[in-house]
């Protein structure tokens, strides 16, 4: 299962962790690991301000940390990213959940 966490303060998203595996398909053939890969590696791509946020991305680990308060660009991105993983959350509940602290 593909386990996101994301920490907000107020309204403001402050981290986003993504980890695991959706196991949807054999190795090569998930669709699920691939849609959720493409959402957060298109999504890190686009962060503009990569001196005050730690981006990490591995193999079936991916993490953003705002070091300070996201501009009004990497907030919007940030958003759209958390959108995108929620819509495939919707329609795959049995390979990824989503919890927000």
């Amino acid at each position: 299962m593909i386990k996101i966490l994301i920490k907000t303060e107020g309204k403001k998203v402050k981290s986003l962790e993504v980890k695991g595996h959706a196991n949807s398909a054999p190795h090569g053939e998930d669709l699920v690991c691939a849609a959720v890969s493409a959402v957060v590696t298109g999504g890190f791509n686009a962060i503009q301000d990569v001196a005050h946020v730690e981006l990490v991305l591995q193999e079936g680990y991916a993490s953003l940390e705002a070091k300070k308060p996201l501009s009004l660009h990497d907030e919007i991105v940030v958003d759209t990213l958390i959108g995108g993983l929620e819509t495939i959350a919707e329609s795959n509940a049995r390979f990824v959940e989503i919890r927000k602290i």
